[in-house]
Order: C-alpha cells, then sequence, then structure tokens
C-alpha cells in the first residue's frame, strides 16, 4: 500500500530557482517496497556526504528484519522530484509504553526503540537539495496517520535537520517533550603514526611501551585485521563470547544479551566486511583470541562500535593494545580521524578529547497528554480499588 500526497510547490522550491521543479514526497509502507529501494538508496548514499554506516540501506534493512514486529508499521517518506528520488527519511511506527501501562504509537527513525544504539540518524539526500528535501518530508508528517508521539533521536546537534525538527515542533500545538542530549568523543589523526606518537603525553608513550614489554613476556602475541571469511566468522564467535565474558566480570550489562541483538549485529559484521567498510581487529595470545574490536572503517574515519577482551588477561590491558594497534593501521591506510560513537567511558578520553552532540527531539500529538492523565488516574482508582481491604466492624481493633 503507498500513501502519497502532493507538496505546494511554493513550499520546497529555492527562492532563487523559480523553475525548479517541486519535491514532492509520498509514504511506502511495506517490506516488499522496502526491498525494492536498495539501489535507489545505495545510489544516494554514495552521493550524500553526512551519510554514515547508520544511514545505509544495509544497517536499516538489516535492523527492520531483526526487530521489525507485525505490530510495527513501516513509514518510509520518499521525496521525489521530477522521475528521480532525491531523498528518503527511513521511519517507522511502532507502539510503546507511558505511564506504565498506556500504549502509544511513536513515530521514530528505523534502528531505534530495540536494544540496539544507533548514532548520527538522519535522512539520505542529495547535498544540493538537502535544505528542500528536509523542509518537504518534515512538512509531510503531520499528514501521517496512526501516530501520537513524534521521536527523532540521536541526530547531530549542529545539523540543519535538527533546526528544521525543532522549529516544526516549536510551531506545532502538542506537547514539546524533553530534548535528549549525548555526547561524541572524536580525534583527528595525523598522516604518520610517528606523528601521532609524538603528540602524547611521555606517559602515554611509556604506557604504550609498556603494555607491549608485558605482553611479549606473557607469550607468543599477534595482532591482526580479519581479511577472510573464516578469520570473520572466528574473531564474531569470539566477540561475542569475550564481551559477555567481560561484563560478567564486572557485574554490568553490556550488549550481545538478546538473540536479535546477536544475530542483527553478526548480519550488520557480514555485510560491511563484505563491502570493505569493517575491521574487525583481534589480539591472539599463545594462539587463542583474547581481545576483539569491532570497527568501521567508514569514509576517512575509524568509528569504534564494539569490543570483547577476556577478563583473565586485563592485567595485559588487550583493550589498549588493540586501540594503538587500529589507530597505527588506520593512520597506514589513510584514515583521517576517530570516532568513538556515544557513551562515556573513562578510556574514550585517552584517544579523543574533542567532543559533538547528537540530540533527540519529540512531541506528543494534541490531545494526548490529557489522555494520558485521565488514563493514569483512572488506573491509579482501580489499583486503590484493588487493594483496599475492608476489615468488617466486629472485627475491627479498638
Amino acid at each position: 500500500m503507498i500513501h502519497e500526497k502532493t507538496r505546494p510547490a511554493s513550499s520546497c522550491r529555492k527562492p532563487d530557482a523559480k523553475s525548479q521543479e517541486p519535491v514532492l514526497v509520498k509514504c511506502l509502507d511495506s517490506a516488499e517496497a522496502f526491498d525494492q529501494l536498495q539501489a535507489i538508496w545505495q545510489e544516494l548514499e554514495r552521493q550524500d556526504t553526512q551519510c554514515t554506516p547508520f544511514n545505509t540501506w544495509v544497517w536499516n534493512s538489516l535492523w527492520w528484519q531483526h526487530y521489525g514486529t507485525r505490530r510495527d508499521r513501516l513509514t518510509i517518506l520518499i521525496a521525489r522530484q521530477g522521475n528521480r528520488v532525491v531523498g528518503i527519511a527511513p521511519l517507522y511506527i511502532h507502539a510503546t509504553v507511558m505511564c506504565k501501562v498506556i500504549p502509544v504509537r511513536v513515530l521514530s527513525f528505523i534502528g531505534t526503540g530495540g536494544d540496539t544504539s544507533p548514532d548520527y540518524l538522519n535522512i539520505i539526500t542529495l547535498p544540493q537539495l538537502r535544505n528542500e528535501v528536509e523542509q518537504a518530508l518534515l512538512n509531510y508528517l503531520p499528514q501521517i496517520g496512526g501516530w501520537h508521539k513524534l521521536h527523532l533521536t540521536d541526530m547531530l546537534q549542529a545539523s540543519s535537520l535538527v533546526r528544521r525538527v525543532q522549529k516544526l515542533i516549536d510551531s506545532g500545538p502538542g506537547t514539546v517533550l524533553e530534548p535528549r542530549i549525548q555526547f561524541i568523543q572524536k580525534a583527528a589523526l595525523p598522516a604518520s603514526f610517528e606523528d601521532y606518537r609524538a603528540q602524547l603525553s611521555r606517559k602515554h608513550r611509556k604506557q604504550i611501551n609498556h603494555r607491549q614489554n608485558r605482553l611479549d613476556a606473557a607469550g607468543v602475541s599477534e595482532l591482526s585485521i580479519c581479511s577472510t571469511n573464516e578469520e570473520l566468522a572466528q574473531a564474531s564467535d569470539a566477540l561475542v563470547s569475550l564481551h559477555r565474558l567481560r561484563w560478567d566480570s564486572k557485574g554490568g550489562v553490556g550488549g550481545f544479551r538478546s538473540t536479535a541483538y546477536e544475530q542483527f549485529h553478526r548480519a550488520v559484521i557480514r555485510h560491511f566486511f563484505a563491502m570493505d567498510a569493517l575491521w574487525l581487529t583481534t589480539l591472539k595470545l599463545d594462539g587463542s583470541i583474547i581481545g576483539v574490536q569491532y570497527i568501521f572503517a567508514w569514509r576517512g574515519q575509524l568509528m569504534f562500535m564494539q569490543s570483547g577482551y577476556s577478563p583473565e588477561h586485563e592485567r595485559l590491558s588487550p583493550g589498549h593494545v588493540l586501540f594503538t594497534y587500529a589507530i597505527q593501521r588506520g593512520i597506514e591506510q589513510g584514515m583521517q580521524g576517530l570516532d568513538m560513537l556515544k557513551g562515556h567511558y573513562s578510556y574514550k578520553s585517552v584517544y579523543a578529547r574533542d567532543e559533538i552532540q547528537t540530540i533527540g527531539l519529540g512531541y506528543l500529538c494534541p490531545g494526548v497528554r490529557r489522555f494520558l492523565g485521565a488514563a493514569r488516574d483512572r488506573v491509579a482508582r482501580l489499583q486503590t480499588k484493588k487493594t483496599t481491604i475492608v476489615v468488617p466492624d466486629g472485627d475491627a481493633n479498638s
């Protein structure tokens, strides 16, 4: 089923380009239509300078395969100018619960809502038409039926999309949600590893040497980047098991806990490896893997996604050894920067101190807040009635 709505030409034209065709929007809501978008979507990816792994057709389609349910509804907005697609907003509507018991339908980016944690969520568009496409797609949102809450998360705060979403929310009649800000640490890489070492503190350089010496004393070590499917499968198994072991040893809860999460990321690893856009780096000691890092090698950036280290070998600092190795190999291959992705952990500041922000914005449709308030009051009354104990007069204490 395809919903189509024509936008007024004046709302989507460049002010200084009156002869330009308007940007029109339609909505695709079937898995078949999603699959058929692959070639068009991937062509836009190649041209969109803001595209990250989390905006690609591969990431979004794999997420939908592993996390989409029958209760969810695809809501992929397609922007056209003439006979060509010039933008895509990968959205879906899913059910959630507010006030613990009240079901609410939420319009969000594909990739959010499960136990995954994407960054840099965005639309895909031609760079020269970003302004027109963003505005046309956002203008279309109120015409989509079946949702009560708009919640667009993990958008780069400095982006034009955030400015437009904020304007849409501020000018609307709904109840504005509290923004949620996340921090991402980044760093530029120099032209050579010697230059990289030179910019480190004396203490950090000594730590690199001491870690290598401890590793050499512990046995025969080997650092590598997976280059075959067989190596990738072995490293993926080690990533999952070591990640779980490490978090269990610390009494925490990490990733790879749900079947969907594990299967999704195994599929992501295979597909991005085939695209030459992913590294699994491994550290072996006497032939056994004691550390793995899962890294996107994306358009000159090393984006550190996940990791797993043997808690039995913590004294050898396998994580820091792998970071140094990835940085060295990245510089050798012309990578220009490190991106630690979101999540505040002290080790990240050792490698990346520049900071950017992503933000989540949203609002409740008019009337939803009143409905939630009334429903919450009703639930409270029912719970009070259910837990009230009536004591017969004759049994009452006097």
